[in-house]
């Protein structure tokens, strides 16, 4: 087990850290060949978390004792059957949601063999160009093991290597992480994968439809706007909000006009980096602990509803009613 930074603070069984979602440690390494292509590979359906998804990554729990670059080696060989491969630092990578908590100390190596599956962690594989994966990666009926998502992420955001080929263009999170910063609004960050439905990114953030917050953008003229937090299973009462605002007339603009009014494309949208800063209005039923989003596709952040209205300045009121 380990803290945030990734320092060993103790041993546990691997049963207990996935009962109780212990934060532990963990190797990833993304095997490239020397055309630049990335090994994808489907995970078997008998392993213990994501079972059946596709991942980018060979790597495990750490064992006790052990160290990153030794773990990463005989993962590479047990699960690849990659031995003898230089391994190349990328970093930490620190992902958590309702399943697991993990600190991983991640590498890169290149490889031109042959890939093999001694352990049968793995059940198929195939190499990818960057773009093809970033390709795959945008569709949601491709599952993908998360943590491996928001490493990649990571990579694409920060310029490493050729890693921005898989940079989402309508990714603008360091964009709303920042100003929760400058905000000093406790966060956790959710990364996951597309979803379909509110029960799903329900699922996916690890808490109810109910503490799911949509942001809405509403038009009151064309150099006015608001933006309303509203429960996922809740939608705008536009009698209350009109009434709340003291006008006649109120709706929702364009994809394109909300995109231009905040910086972020619809589905995306956060009051937190807004381009213009808008005035705020929480529905009163937003309380307790909330998601919002986080400024890109399958980004959220977990937050103190009593904080994030105290940070946004944001006027409560209620403004909804039960969606339906």
């Amino acid at each position: 087990m380990v803290d945030d930074s990734g320092s060993v603070i103790g041993p546990a069984e691997r049963s207990v850290v996935r009962r109780d979602n212990l934060r532990h440690a963990a190797t990833a390494v993304l095997v490239r060949n020397s055309a630049g292509q990335i090994y994808v590979h489907r995970r078997a359906a008998t392993k213990d978390w994501a079972p059946g998804c596709h991942d980018a990554a060979a790597g495990g729990m750490l064992m006790f004792g052990e160290d990153p670059a030794e773990s990463a080696t005989r993962e590479l060989a047990e699960e690849l059957g990659v031995t003898g491969a230089t391994l190349r630092p990328l970093g930490l990578n620190r992902y958590e949601d309702a399943t697991t908590r993990v600190v991983e100390h991640c590498f890169e190596v290149v490889w031109d063999g042959p890939v093999s599956y001694p352990d049968a962690e793995v059940v198929w594989g195939s190499w990818m160009t960057l773009p093809q994966l970033a390709e795959r990666l945008r569709d949601p009926a491709w599952p993908f093991v998360p943590d491996t998502r928001a490493l990649l992420t990571s990579l694409a955001a920060r310029g490493i290597a050729d890693y921005a080929a898989i940079a989402d263009p309508d990714d603008h999170s360091d964009r709303a992480l920042a100003a929760a910063d400058a905000l000093r609004l406790g966060y956790q960050v959710t990364r996951h994968g597309p979803v379909s439905s509110l029960e799903e990114a329900a699922a996916a953030r690890g808490v109810q439809p109910a503490q799911v917050v949509k942001t809405l953008v509403v038009r009151l003229s064309d150099q006015d706007y608001r933006f309303v937090l509203v429960p996922g299973d809740r939608e705008i009462s536009w009698p209350k909000l009109r009434t709340l605002l003291g006008v006649n007339r109120l709706s929702m603009p364009s994809a394109q006009t909300a995109h231009q009014v905040t910086g972020y494309v619809r589905g995306t949208i956060t009051p937190l980096g807004s381009t213009t800063g808008w005035p705020v209005i929480a529905d009163s039923a937003v309380t307790g602990k909330v998601s919002i989003g986080g400024g890109a596709h399958g980004v959220a952040l977990t937050v103190d509803a009593d904080e994030l209205v105290a940070a946004l300045g944001a006027t409560v009121a209620d403004v909804t009613e039960p969606a339906g």
